[in-house]
């Protein structure tokens, strides 16, 4: 495990070395907890506890894995001690099963994949976490779209800004306390701006009814679709016919993700029709929802805001929408 270790990117960890995440709502949170004690379990280089006393923490307390750092050594993955009247602050290292096996490191940390259900150590590390009272943890935003229960956050703010100088990887910011909610009573932001709860967010998700026949990753598909959207922000996610794509669709493969060409039962005019509503109504859902049920993508468009991916089961559910919709002979509505 220390080999992993002393190399930082290969267990996942990256240093903030930004203080862009400490948004006014999250300051006012880590301030209404009246804790004394600033602590990081997993840190680092030290980054979060230093902006802990630029805010006026007097004590801080950090523990770490690297016992080259100037830590006390505590492996937080599998236990975090509780300290009275603190205020966990981290950002805990994040690594895929899938991305483990991919650098070779997988039998590294193998023990902490054997004792948690999750796909991704950070998960495991918000609920070592969660055993304290009160925290503030920067993780990976695709943390908004899994099933890790929520009902201890008071908030989840997306941050666009670049947080990390060695790496792209999309982030938000949760603050939790010791109180049971109902979603209706976590707040979502994005950077600054209070976008609604997640209960509504979940209420908005898009669940395909599988009623249609869509095959995906299909050389036969009418449909090409553009799954990802591209820095220019007039290149958005799109649905099109497939000689409009600016893509070789003949290397389409069957794990293909953002680039597709979709098969439907439908005749050429029905599959304009849908192309056509498939649009406003992709259009309509990410307006609606700021995008925050969209999967985010490294790198950020030109004008700043977060590049999306559309999952192929939300991508279903608009087309099983359109395809519905022309059968009815009805207007668009959208």
């Amino acid at each position: 495990m220390n080999r992993v270790l002393a190399k930082k990117q290969s267990l996942g960890q990256f240093f903030t070395t930004n203080d862009f995440w400490l948004k006014d709502h999250v300051l006012k949170f880590i301030k209404s907890t009246k804790a004394e004690i600033a602590f990081d379990p997993f840190a680092g280089d030290g980054d979060l506890l230093r902006v802990a006393k630029k805010i006026g923490f007097k004590k801080i307390k950090g523990l770490d894995i690297d016992k080259n750092l100037k830590w006390e050594y505590n492996d937080s993955l599998l236990s975090i001690p509780k300290i009275k009247k603190s205020i966990i602050i981290t950002n805990p290292p994040y690594l895929t099963n899938y991305s483990a096996k991919r650098k070779g490191v997988y039998e590294d940390v193998k023990k902490y994949f054997d004792i948690c259900n999750y796909d991704d150590i950070y998960q495991l590390a918000i609920e070592k976490c969660l055993e304290n009272e009160f925290g503030v943890m920067i993780i990976p935003e695709t943390f908004i779209n899994s099933k890790f229960p929520k009902h201890r956050l008071v908030s989840i703010t997306i941050i666009e800004e670049q947080l990390f100088n060695d790496t792209e990887n999309p982030v938000c910011v949760i603050c939790f306390n010791g109180e049971e909610k109902n979603y209706e009573d976590v707040k979502v932001y994005k950077n600054e701006k209070f976008l609604g709860s997640l209960g509504f967010f979940e209420k908005m998700r898009k669940i395909p009814s599988k009623n249609t026949y869509v095959k995906f990753n299909s050389l036969k598909g009418q449909i090409a679709l553009r799954a990802v959207d591209t820095t220019n922000p007039q290149r958005p996610i799109s649905f099109m016919k497939p000689e409009e794509m600016d893509y070789d669709l003949t290397t389409i493969k069957h794990s293909s993700r953002l680039i597709t060409l979709i098969e439907l039962n439908a005749t050429k005019d029905t599959i304009d029709k849908i192309i056509i509503y498939s649009n406003k109504a992709l259009f309509d859902f990410r307006k609606k929802t700021s995008d925050v049920l969209l999967s985010p993508f490294k790198g950020n468009k030109k004008n700043g805001e977060r590049r999306r991916r559309l999952d192929y089961l939300t991508a279903r559910a608009i087309l099983e929408e359109a395809h519905d919709f022309t059968q009815t002979g009805k207007l668009f509505p959208l």
